[in-house]
């Protein structure tokens, strides 16, 4: 699930989310007040949230974003292959068609000072499967300190029951970027979460929820620009617990990213 620049793309490493500007846009700015960018990444792992031990995707991942915008308003599209699909795990018949998640976003995004805010809902889904298309609304705020340095925080929290979240479970997502020079720049990351343990599905698909509040993970990174167009990432996750009191192993993950 996921907005994603480069660097977030890895943390998403999405579901969601990072969401600023949805992708790595290498447009000018012009005059108009309809934009349109994108982005196609190859990653070599989809980790969602910081859970290593089950990562969407265990091998070569494709993933791409989009995002029109028009002033201040936006609407997006962020998508990933998988390595399973959630239609066959509820006896389904196998297609490689339905091991892919699709994220669309609408949010609105506006300045105050250095500090830029966007407020977004995020709706995922999975092909052909039941109770899995899932709804998250949250608010990102990015401060710029200065030319090298920023903060960017994230809150989130899932609107109603699916298979995979309780209601209100909610993601708190930071992440610290400083821009070494003109082609480098650094990140260094943490996240939390609250897992709601009442919903239709606990004890059910979703399992028992063993801890209401903990912490996901954390990681730094590195993001180089090869090109205006082309960009090289690396991160390395240092593993939290996940709802069911798991701890996740530490996992390093790159991704090579074409943005238009």
């Amino acid at each position: 699930m996921m907005i994603k620049t480069t660097q977030a793309v890895l943390l998403s490493t999405a579901s969601f989310i990072i969401l600023p500007s949805y992708a790595n846009s290498t447009n000018q700015e012009t005059n108009s007040p309809i934009q349109f960018d994108g982005y196609v990444t190859l990653t070599s792992k989809y980790i969602s949230r910081g859970l290593t031990n089950a990562p969407e995707n265990d091998d070569l991942a494709i993933q791409t974003g989009l995002n029109l915008s028009y002033n201040n308003f936006y609407v997006g599209y962020w998508g990933s292959t998988l390595g399973y699909s959630y239609a066959e795990l509820q006896g389904d018949k196998r297609r490689k068609t339905d091991k892919l998640e699709h994220d669309f976003i609408v949010g609105y995004s506006f300045d105050t000072g250095r500090t830029n805010w966007n407020i977004w809902n995020a709706t995922y889904f999975y092909p052909n499967a039941s109770n899995t298309t899932s709804n998250e609304m949250g608010v990102t705020a990015t401060h710029q300190f200065n030319d090298k340095n920023s903060l960017s925080t994230s809150l989130s929290a899932y609107t109603y029951d699916v298979v995979y979240a309780n209601q209100g479970d909610t993601y708190l997502n930071v992440i610290y970027t400083h821009q070494l020079n003109d082609k480098l720049s650094a990140t260094a990351s943490a996240a939390a979460s609250y897992f709601n343990d009442n919903g239709k599905y606990e004890g059910l698909e979703l399992g028992d929820t063993k801890r209401e509040f903990t912490y996901r993970f954390s990681s730094i990174g590195l993001d180089y620009a090869l090109t205006p167009e082309l960009g090289l990432s690396g991160q390395y996750i240092f593993g939290g617990k996940n709802r069911y009191n798991e701890k996740q192993k530490n996992l390093g993950v790159v991704a090579f990213t074409y943005s238009f």
